[in-house]
């Protein structure tokens, strides 16, 4: 047995992301136990209250969002702080940069762009991931940006170029204090484009968060990737609170 083996297997732990329960050496990739696993299995089935549909085959937008020029929103799962699988994996990924839930949730999300065949062709030569920029003070504290962490897994399990597009400005204020007037205020002041129209121009954009609540910030961005020239954006998040009808 190597010693990175032997590290992996008797040193190293592995932790369920939603109970903490201890996981095995064959879990090694897994994000949740077994128990956990087949709960989130049933969270990606949970109907859309507007097209009921399941919400990981649903492209429902929030008004925000889609009037931002988006062409859909992809996502796992819906959101809430009461619904313990989704709420321990989201908090999670913000506070932790282990390659091992970044790599299975990345999964997850190219599995929803791989098997939806009403999404635009998704080709290397077309079409670039990229991702909603995390604030500076989050990033100093926690050590990563989840956003790019998940759009840099994601390109490489579908095999797609991965580029930065866009830019996070200083100050604003922290979104998740506003309501949602004042979160499309302020994102609108936050993001810009940190490339040329022409990195942008005619290329499909998946353009990838870990959560959406009102869709403020994820508009904040696509507009201005729409103003670039871009073909279509497509937006993908692990989750998004529920849509009303």
């Amino acid at each position: 047995m190597r010693i990175t083996e032997f590290l992996d297997r008797f040193v190293f732990t592995r932790k369920c992301v939603a109970c903490s329960e201890l996981l095995s050496y064959d879990m090694r990739r897994e994000a949740f136990c077994d128990k956990c696993r087949a709960q989130w299995e049933k969270a990606k089935t949970e109907e859309c209250a507007r097209c009921g549909m399941a919400v990981c085959e649903c492209s429902c937008m929030t008004k925000t969002l889609s009037e931002s020029g988006a062409i859909c929103h992809k996502k796992a799962v819906f959101y809430s702080s009461y619904k313990p699988i989704q709420h321990n994996l989201i908090m999670f990924l913000k506070h932790n940069s282990t390659p091992r839930v970044a790599g299975f949730v990345a999964g997850q999300l190219a599995h929803i762009l791989k098997s939806d065949a009403e999404l635009p062709q998704i080709s290397s030569e077309d079409t670039v991931v990229t991702f909603v920029p995390r604030s500076r003070s989050a990033i100093l504290k926690y050590g990563h940006d989840q956003s790019e962490m998940l759009a840099k897994e994601l390109a490489e399990r579908c095999e797609l170029p991965f580029e930065v597009l866009l830019e996070r400005k200083k100050g604003g204020k922290v979104q998740k204090k506003l309501n949602a007037k004042e979160r499309a205020k302020n994102a609108r002041k936050l993001y810009s484009l940190s490339v040329r129209d022409e990195n942008v121009k005619g290329r499909t954009v998946v353009l990838v968060d870990d959560i959406v609540t009102t869709g403020a910030s994820m508009a904040a961005c696509v507009s201005p990737l729409v103003k670039a020239g871009a073909r279509y954006v497509v937006c993908l998040s692990v989750a998004t609170t529920e849509l009303r009808k």
